[in-house]
């Protein structure tokens, strides 16, 4: 509107210029005033309304004018009217012809009529003759014709708007996620912490949230470490009391019974033999559970490792006349790992298997191609079920079953370390019951 107003002004001051030069030609009293004002605009004004064009100003069609001018005497009586309605109407109280004859800017914005709604803006420009006023001219332009570009431009103003404030919100969004990933990685990680899972130490780009995350996982490893060495020291206590109790009694009844040293012989060397088991599989799942990472870089072939661990059970199967039977579909499926810690869990599965199994039983040994990414080996026998409150169970440190031939626990270690290899190599390990006897111990390793 600001701008119509600076084009109206510009506009109404041409045309007192105009009406000034004809003045300045043709000197005229008062009483002709009028006249000579209607001979100069009347024919202009006829002509333009007869005017038809089409002017594409944007995205709107203008097709005709709509300017009018009134011009009043020093009065404030209009004696031209581009209208005609207007001439002898006394404007001498409105601001654009009162500022304008007291020497100042005169303009504002009223309806044109009474029933009219959005008004139009009055702009007036003073006559001159002979350096004095005799005369004000007022260019009116209606509203109607300006609101149109208004309400464009008001929906490109939002359009705009909309178009900033997805970018800024895209922006924000995106410096939000780049500021809080980092910390969201780091939030993670010691949650992580916290459920003793192990994952290795995110980049986090952010030197001071690298420095805190070291600082964090320096501290859970400290106090970690005190507590598992705690732990270990009480459990390694309790599981030699047994033994070493054992060792003790089979000593003193041999020197007051030496008609019994065979059989006591035999027992202290059994007692020795699981105390440097039990010492030696603490020491391997120590060292499984302190890293948290190892190297996988090794393809195995799970059909040789299986019939190369078989080898070590040979005299045992053939006491107890266990039947092993090896199904593999593909006897080149290859895991990639370490062998070392893979041919250590296979071997414990299969222990268990033997230790549970009855004579004559059968065990089965699947090595078998997963549909959904896996390969799995499976350890399959005919033995006792594990009961349903120890199924979650067995695969906690020193948890343990009786055997059924002699009714004594092993370490309760070995499925605890099967099951920390199996978490190493990004696999899984499931144990179930069969039906009607016998237990299925599997082992998912990801697909190479």
């Amino acid at each position: 509107m600001e701008t119509v107003e600076e084009s109206l002004n510009d506009t109404a001051h041409i045309l007192s210029a105009i009406v000034e030069e004809r003045l300045e030609q043709n000197p005229l009293t008062y009483s002709k005033f009028s006249e000579t004002l209607h001979s100069l605009f009347s024919p202009v004004f006829e002509n333009t309304n007869k005017r038809s064009f089409e002017a594409k100003i944007y995205s709107l069609l203008k097709t005709n004018t709509d300017i009018q001018v009134y011009i009043t005497n020093t009065k404030g009586i209009v004696i031209f009217d581009s209208e005609k309605y207007r001439e002898g109407l006394d404007y001498s109280k409105f601001n654009d012809v009162y500022l304008t004859l007291q020497g100042k800017y005169g303009a504002r914005s009223s309806k044109l009529i009474d029933t009219e709604g959005e008004g139009a803006l009055f702009v007036a420009s003073p006559i001159r003759y002979k350096n004095q006023i005799v005369g004000v001219l007022t260019v009116i332009k209606p509203k109607t014709g300006v609101i149109p570009f208004i309400e464009e431009a008001k929906k490109k103003f939002w359009r705009i708007s909309l178009l900033v404030a997805s970018a800024i919100a895209i922006l924000f969004s995106l410096l939000a996620y780049l500021s809080f990933r980092p910390i969201l990685r780091l939030s993670k990680y010691v949650s992580s912490l916290r459920k003793k899972e192990k994952i290795v130490f995110p980049k986090l780009g952010i030197r001071e949230l690298n420095e805190l995350g070291k600082e964090v996982d320096l501290l859970v490893e400290e106090i970690e470490g005190k507590k598992y060495i705690e732990s270990y020291v009480q459990t390694l206590t309790h599981e030699i009391k047994s033994p070493l109790s054992s060792i003790l009694a089979s000593v003193e009844l041999l020197q007051s019974h030496p008609n019994e040293s065979t059989r006591l012989i035999k027992n202290i060397h059994e007692e020795g033999k699981r105390i440097q088991k039990l010492i030696e599989q603490m020491l391997e799942l120590s060292s499984l559970e302190g890293n948290k990472s190892i190297s996988l870089e090794e393809r195995v072939l799970l059909y040789d490792l299986v019939k190369e661990v078989l080898l070590n059970f040979q005299s045992e199967l053939q006491w107890k006349s266990i039947q092993v039977v090896v199904n593999a579909e593909n006897q080149t499926l290859e895991v990639q790992g370490n062998r070392n810690y893979i041919y250590l869990s296979v071997e414990n599965l299969i222990r268990n298997s033997v230790d549970f199994a009855n004579e004559n039983d059968t065990i089965t040994i699947g090595i078998q191609e997963e549909t959904n990414g896996f390969l799995k080996f499976s350890v399959m026998d005919e033995g006792h079920w594990i009961p349903d409150y120890a199924l979650t169970r067995v695969t906690e440190k020193f948890y343990s079953l009786p055997r059924p031939n002699n009714n004594r626990k092993s370490s309760g270690l070995g499925l605890s370390i099967v099951n920390q290899i199996v978490n190493l190599h990004g696999g899984k390990l499931e144990i179930q019951n069969r039906n009607p006897r016998g237990v299925l111990v599997s082992i998912f390793f990801p697909k190479t």
